[in-house]
């Protein structure tokens, strides 16, 4: 196993250096596929997020992707595939999902809060219960991880269920620093050097479900959920259960053989619903799970505020 491990740091490498500033949806994308949990990323157009999601897909060798923006006007044929004429005519309601999102192992659906109520409750079946009901017939998909991405977070209270279906959640921007402005302008092979196969993939998954957690992790856990109430930030049981799943992956990916402390901080990308709350909820996370960096980004702020006020005066 020892590695098939270092096959995806390799991995996540590669991906580091042709995606600039964007460590964070990285090892979140890749947390994802060993845990089989969804991503969503939040933020405007041409920020390299299908991009990403492509060459992560890619980089698997037998994985087959799928891609579509939906509308209000997508219609189900263009995500499930179309009705079978040959099973409509014995009185079945079958579609042909052939290179349609039921059969794909990584799928990005982009701007994915805007399709109609059928759809969406169709995705939520796939990515909740891993089913695709094709003529009410159960039937497994082999989806890893499905990708969502949007510009605005949904404020209909009838999208909130599918939203909470997405453990980690990623604000995308635009490249900051010119030096990797440059690097990305004079980037034109995305495609990795390494690979990786679905069985190599179903094995680091095995192996990242008898992850140990000790007891003091329960324990910091529960003291992570207590400072949140404490600042009237309610985290449901659910998300903080299957956070397991996610924290046991970030353990395996940073090379443990049983979560420690500092596996903890990948919490930081999954407690947040609303933006507002990324802020305090980072720095309970840090603070608990790796005082190190907490006290890096405690620096960071009281020096940036020393500059503004300094401008002001």
């Amino acid at each position: 196993m020892a590695t098939v491990n270092n096959k995806i740091q390799q991995i996540e490498t590669e991906l580091q250096a042709l995606f600039l500033e964007m460590n964070g949806p990285i090892r979140g994308l890749l947390c994802a596929i060993l845990s089989r949990q969804h991503v969503l990323l939040i933020g405007p157009p041409g920020t390299g997020k299908s991009l990403l999601a492509r060459t992560l897909c890619e980089a698997i060798t037998g994985a087959k992707f799928f891609q579509w923006l939906l509308t209000k006007f997508t219609t189900p044929e263009e995500i499930f595939g179309s009705l079978s004429l040959k099973a409509l005519e014995e009185g079945k309601y079958q579609r042909i999902t052939a290179n349609k999102l039921p059969e794909a192992h990584v799928a990005f659906t982009d701007e994915v809060f805007n399709a109609n109520s059928s759809i969406l409750n169709t995705l939520n079946t796939i990515i909740n219960e891993g089913l695709f009901f094709n003529d009410s017939v159960p039937t497994k998909v082999p989806l890893i991880t499905m990708i969502g991405a949007t510009n605005l977070i949904p404020e209909d209270s009838n999208l909130q269920a599918f939203y909470d279906r997405f453990l980690l959640r990623y604000i995308v921007q635009y490249i900051v620093e010119d030096g990797n402005f440059l690097k990305m302008l004079q980037t034109t092979n995305y495609k990795l050097k390494t690979s990786i196969s679905l069985k190599e993939i179903e094995e680091m998954q095995k192996e990242v479900e008898k992850i140990d957690v000790p007891d003091n992790i329960w324990q910091l856990l529960v003291n992570i959920r207590h400072k949140l109430q404490e600042k009237s930030i309610i985290i449901g049981n659910r998300r903080f259960k299957h956070a397991l799943s996610i924290i046991k992956a970030n353990a395996y990916l940073n090379g443990h053989q049983s979560v420690t402390p500092e596996d903890l901080s990948i919490l930081k990308d999954i407690l947040w619903s609303d933006p507002k709350e990324i802020g305090e909820i980072e720095r309970i996370v840090l603070s608990i799970s790796n005082p190190v960096s907490y006290t890096h980004l405690r620096a960071h702020e009281t020096s940036l505020h020393l500059v503004c006020r300094l401008l002001l005066e």
